[in-house]
């Protein structure tokens, strides 16, 4: 008998990306992890907490991070080695499609008779195609809180029962049926639903591999730690798998249900305790109410925690907010996405505010000792063209000068890739929002992944832009934009110099595929050709990848030593 319950399996976004050379551009730019997203959900760790506290015994494996760390890793040796009544991938973002379902198969020859599961809201979207066309997937848990129904799941699966009543389930019976059970589990209380890292460090301890259980490659050098707030959203953005319409449409809540804020300061409280660490508190606050979200704020301010803490924002902040979010904290940061600088395509894309109310919103927040401020602007919107695009950019200039070149402000820019959410409006209905969806299926988008550039698997064009337009766009944006920085002195010469040339690189690395494909109808020769190009590609990648060091946030990042020998110490008893 095993003495795993579970075994969670995070995979790269594809599963032989060290063999296969692809220009993966800019995909990843504004997330900690590497393009293959090697950072796995948050729900792993809530999930693998939840099973420990009802005597299951379960493990997360980031089999991507492995895989960076140790280019010679013999995956399938790995595997064929794991003993687990069950395995699951996840299946959150679709960028994962190709990956999951890849190393599923791998699992499922090696362990046939062991059940794999499937969770996530891609998972949840695609879940009657993955029952229907993908055998090595036994069951999909829906929606987003499944803790509870994966218990259910495991007890059936110890017992050997079939699992008839297990809520938000779609699976397949012994005689090959696909079965759908109702998408009953979606809790209005998710307190109990909690992100413990002291988890993390337990299965650190027990299983002897840190590594395994890091979230992103780079996690170790620069922690960077990420809170849910809430469940669900009150914001309609129509390029958001996580919308208000697509939580109510496909995943059966019909509106947010948070945390209470005596909850989440005290998650915010386990966390510190093991990192001085950014504190990323996912979401805007004051969608719960302003009452729930200064009362977040007057627990911060009692902890007096030393972590830098970074706020969510989805629209312009009043002064007397703002002055609150100063006082709550010694350290703090904001993040704001008006993707565009023109007020009327970021209307259409949900988005309330006007330019002239976020530039009062950071004039507030820098007068208030904010530590940083991130504002992300975005590639491929409905109504803009390039030259909107690079609008967006010599907006910036403008920006900057307006706050007197503060280096507290950072712009980035980067295109909305590689695929359009699942479930999102613009997905649900393309062509109302001048969209031209090139993929629908999931197995579309698992092929897609396998294509040399990421140009190729984008999949819309636009009425104001081609893809071959995309692209182009956004690599002339992200140049225009890192000369800006450089200007300012955001970025140092020698640093800033280095990103163009790699951005330089990339661009015409996707140009010369792009010439490939042109020339070459043999698909033997083409991969020949694209392999010969594997050593460009990756310094190219190494260089565009400098410029993740402007997502840090001010001061040290580190393990706190104290609180690991704390738990240490508990854990074996003394």
């Amino acid at each position: 008998m095993p003495d795993l319950d579970l075994i969670l399996l995070h995979a790269p976004s594809v599963y032989d990306f060290r063999e296969r050379p692809a220009m993966y551009g800019p995909i990843s730019d504004v997330i900690p992890s590497t393009p293959v997203f090697e950072m796995y959900p948050l729900g792993f760790v809530s999930m693998v907490g939840y099973l420990e506290q009802h005597g299951y015994h379960a493990r997360i494996i980031n089999l991507a991070v492995k895989m960076l760390k140790n280019p010679r890793l013999d995956v399938e040796r790995l595997i064929a080695g794991l003993d687990a009544k069950a395995f699951g991938f996840d299946l959150h973002w679709l960028a994962h499609a190709a990956g999951s379902l890849d190393l599923a198969e791998i699992v499922k020859k090696h362990h046939p008779d062991t059940p794999i599961l499937l969770g996530g809201l891609s998972a949840s979207y695609y879940h009657e195609e993955v029952i229907e066309h993908f055998p090595q997937i036994d069951y999909v848990l829906r929606g987003d809180t499944t803790e509870k129904p994966l218990k259910e799941l495991m007890g059936c699966i110890e017992d050997d029962r079939e699992p008839g009543n297990v809520a938000n389930l779609t699976w397949r019976t012994n005689d090959g049926r696909k079965r759908v059970n109702p998408l009953s589990f979606v809790p209005e209380d998710i307190d109990d639903l909690w992100i413990d890292y002291g988890e993390v460090v337990k299965l650190v301890v027990r299983h002897r591999d840190l590594e395994s259980t890091l979230p992103y490659e780079n996690f170790m050098k620069y922690p960077f730690t990420a809170l849910l707030t809430c469940k669900g959203c009150t914001h309609n953005c129509i390029t958001c798998g996580g919308s208000c319409s697509a939580f109510s449409k496909f995943f059966g809540r019909d509106r947010p249900v948070f945390k209470t804020p005596k909850k989440l300061v005290e998650e915010m409280t386990i966390i510190s305790e093991y990192f001085k660490a950014p504190l990323f508190l996912i979401g805007d606050l004051r969608q719960a109410g302003m009452g729930w979200a200064e009362e977040v704020l007057d627990g911060i301010k009692r902890e007096g925690f030393d972590n830098t803490i970074t706020y969510e924002l989805f629209d312009a902040v009043p002064e007397d907010y703002m002055k609150k979010i100063a006082g709550s904290t010694e350290s703090w940061t904001l993040e704001i996405s008006p993707e565009s600088h023109d007020d009327g395509i970021r209307k259409i894309m949900g988005k309330p505010y006007t330019v002239a109310q976020m530039e009062k919103t950071l004039e507030n927040a820098l007068e208030n000792d904010c530590a940083k401020l991130d504002v992300y602007f975005m590639v491929g919107l409905s109504g803009q063209s390039s030259q909107s695009v690079l609008d967006s950019v010599e907006y910036c200039r403008h920006l900057y000068r307006k706050m007197d070149n503060d280096r507290r402000i950072y712009t980035f820019i980067t295109p909305m890739a590689p695929f359009l959410d699942p479930g999102s409006m613009i997905f649900e209905d393309p062509r109302k929002y001048g969209f031209t969806q090139l993929y629908r299926t999931l197995r579309e988008h698992k092929e897609a992944l396998y294509q040399p550039s990421w140009k190729l698997y984008l999949s819309y064009h636009t009425d104001w832009m081609t893809r071959d337009q995309v692209a182009e766009t956004t690599y002339e944006a992200m140049i225009r934009l890192n000369q800006l920085k450089i200007d300012v002195g955001i970025n140092d010469e020698a640093y800033g110099r280095k990103v163009d040339g790699g951005l330089h690189m990339a661009r015409d690395l996707m140009r010369t595929i792009d010439g490939i494909i042109e020339t070459t109808s043999d698909l033997g020769e083409r991969q020949m050709k694209y392999n010969a190009l594997k050593i460009e590609i990756d310094e190219a990648m190494r260089s565009t990848g400098l410029a993740k060091r402007e997502l840090r946030m001010p001061g040290l990042a580190g393990i706190r030593v104290k609180g690991a020998m704390k738990f240490l110490l508990k854990y074996l008893g003394l």
